[in-house]
């Protein structure tokens, strides 16, 4: 169990006793938005996609999938980098929930390494070795960011440094990545993304606002 000193000396490490940047909520926020982007593009061509479902790239092929991945993993890094600034900063009071970050930053760059190894392997099915890395990269990266942000989003809430709705953004989008695990390898996988994009942004928002008040 933490005491008031650990927690005092966590805001201490933490808080630098200056403004907080609101560049990484706005690289979040950046990020939430391709993620949306994508999931809707993704929606409204899977009907129309030649390509099978058992490819790693379904619905897209060829240079389209690779562009994907790319821009993709561009976003996901963006989000990354904002993970890294939120995990140091004061909205997290006790050593738990700045862990809990610190694994959902490693479950996030697990991410992009994902991305990465699913380029040339773009056009392959899905019981290929390399599509079968990539899958694990993707659900490993799932389970670690989800986890990570449960934890951090408890503390959040807790600490009480974040205002308003924005204390309950991190665990809220914990708890639907934790949602979306089953919904991975389902047709509802882009509703899911949808969603998930959406919390996204609401996070990178309340990062900005918290960044800018007072």
């Amino acid at each position: 169990m933490a005491t008031t000193q650990d927690v005092t000396l966590d805001r201490t490490r933490a808080s630098t006793g200056a403004r907080p940047s609101i560049t990484p909520g706005i690289l979040i926020v950046m990020a939430g938005t391709v993620f949306a982007d994508g999931a809707f593009l993704t929606a409204a061509y899977r009907g129309a996609s030649p390509v099978s479902d058992e490819r790693l790239s379904y619905p897209w092929s060829g240079a389209t999938a690779v562009t994907t991945s790319v821009v993709w993993g561009t976003a996901q890094l963006l989000l990354t980098l904002g993970l890294v600034a939120f995990a140091r900063s004061d909205a997290l009071a006790g050593r738990a929930g700045r862990r809990g970050a610190w694994v959902a930053v490693a479950g996030s760059a697990l991410y992009v390494v994902a991305h990465a190894v699913s380029i040339p392997f773009h056009d392959v099915d899905l019981s290929d070795g390399g599509a079968m890395v990539a899958l694990t990269l993707f659900g490993v990266g799932t389970l670690l960011t989800a986890v990570g942000m449960v934890v951090a989003g408890l503390d959040v809430r807790r600490a009480a440094v974040w205002q308003r709705w924005h204390r309950v953004v991190p665990l809220s989008l914990g708890v639907w990545m934790i949602v979306m695990m089953p919904l991975q390898f389902t047709p509802l996988l882009v509703v899911a993304v949808g969603v998930y994009a959406a919390l996204a942004i609401a996070f990178g928002v309340a990062m900005v606002e918290e960044a800018t008040s007072g």
